[in-house]
């Protein structure tokens, strides 16, 4: 399929999401049961499955605080969980796990999971995706690759256009992750459902087709093993021109990484300038590792990011100046797709302390901060954003962009977004 025929093809499937009615849905997983046809056992509202969902809805109800803009959808979204629930497939722990993560899924929201998974679970985005769309005029482009990926192994390029996945056009695939409230659909949320689907679930492969200079391309995304990961909790190094680079390797909510962290500092001690690089921070992470990061880079006590909405504390979140020396001199943080939570507080941090010229795109943007809610039926914990986060000037963090804008995640071509920080501070 070459380009000149997607804007026939890809708009027409579009369509069918954002303006008909329900279309039917074909999982491609076993772990999905045919709630039309699989065998129904007797509704029993005291079965753990029922109590979780019930608590699940009413929770998302009270806590969330994201949720008016997935409230026209969320009552058919319980009502279909329900439904399930009365299945024999749902008397089964992965079955139970199954139609709550299905469940989830209708808040499209990447910040919100439990705290278990299955052989069969969705992977998680963005800590278990390698490669970022953006939907633009109907068609899926490719707009960032982790580096060390199997998708970067596998070839996969900056804006390559998916045109399938596993043998399914890429719109529909998309839809099969979108159940309930079809019939008006976001663009956020179709590009949610979009690189949850390009994530895909632990255990299937992955293969993609992709167009490239007006050819069709086949990729096998599993050839290349796991995803991109690095020893240790932090990386660095000294640079060309004498300048200190640092790099976080998911690790922000690692009490230990604050030593690591300070170890590195003392080897590059002497530097003319820093790179803090937050591109590997998809985990997200705590402000016992943040705040301290942040502390060696300021004087005195300042506030690097906000509280917003139903926040019951002081709104303003601060950092101290810590440590035997300060880090002076100008720095350059890198963030990316893979930036996340925690990380991408920090980044907001260095840019609302004026402390730092952020280089990168949009980050993950996982939205507020989670509590987590135990469940009554199975025990299991959810994890919901219960209050906004912002940038000092008020920018909700998952809105904010870095100011200076290049590619942050190339895959296994070069790194623009180092290069164009080095540029800046040679």
């Amino acid at each position: 399929m070459l380009r000149g025929m997607l804007p026939r093809a890809l708009p027409v499937l579009a369509s069918a999401i954002f303006w008909t009615t329900v279309i039917p849905l074909a999982y491609h997983h076993e772990t999905m049961p045919d709630v039309a046809h699989a065998q129904e056992r007797p509704e029993d509202e005291s079965l753990p499955v029922r109590q979780d969902i019930d608590a699940l809805c009413d929770l998302v109800r009270e806590e969330y605080v994201y949720f008016e803009p997935r409230r026209e959808g969320w009552a058919e979204a319980c009502q279909m969980a329900r439904a399930e629930a009365e299945t024999a497939a749902a008397a089964s722990p992965a079955g139970h796990l199954a139609i709550l993560e299905r469940l989830l899924d209708q808040l499209w929201d990447n910040h919100v999971s439990l705290n278990a998974n299955s052989a069969t679970s969705p992977r998680l985005v963005p800590s278990g995706s390698d490669y970022w769309l953006d939907y633009r005029s109907g068609i899926a482009v490719v707009t960032a690759v982790r580096a060390g990926s199997p998708a970067a192994g596998a070839g996969l390029e900056v804006g390559d256009i998916v045109l399938e996945m596993n043998g399914v056009p890429v719109i529909a695939s998309a839809i099969e992750r979108i159940r309930a409230g079809r019939n008006r659909v976001s663009e956020a949320r179709l590009e949610w459902a979009l690189n949850a689907q390009a994530a895909g679930v632990r255990g299937d492969s992955r293969t993609i087709q992709i167009e490239r200079n007006n050819k069709a391309l086949e990729l096998d995304l599993q050839a290349s093993g796991e995803r991109g990961t690095r020893d240790g909790l932090v990386s660095s190094r000294r640079l060309h021109g004498n300048i200190g680079y640092i790099r976080f390797e998911d690790s922000l909510g690692n009490p230990e990484t604050v030593e690591a962290f300070e170890a590195a500092l003392d080897e590059l001690r002497g530097v003319e300038a820093w790179v803090v690089d937050l591109r590997n921070t998809p985990g997200g992470g705590n402000t016992d590792v943040a705040e301290p990061v942040l502390g060696r880079f300021i004087s005195g006590v300042k506030t690097y990011q906000l509280s917003g909405p139903r926040w019951e504390g002081e709104s303003k979140r601060r950092a101290a100046s810590r440590g035997p020396w300060r880090v002076k001199g100008r720095v350059a943080v890198l963030a990316g797709r893979w930036t996340g939570s925690m990380g991408e507080g920090m980044a907001i941090g260095f840019d609302g302390l004026n402390r730092a010229r952020v280089f990168g795109t949009p980050m993950a943007r996982l939205a507020g901060g989670v509590e987590s809610f135990e469940l009554p039926g199975s025990g299991l914990s959810v994890r919901l954003p219960a209050y906004d986060l912002r940038h000092v000037d008020g920018t909700p963090r998952h809105y904010w962009v870095p100011p200076y804008r290049v590619v942050a995640d190339n895959g296994n071509g070069p790194d623009l977004a180092l290069e164009a920080a080095l540029n800046w501070l040679d």
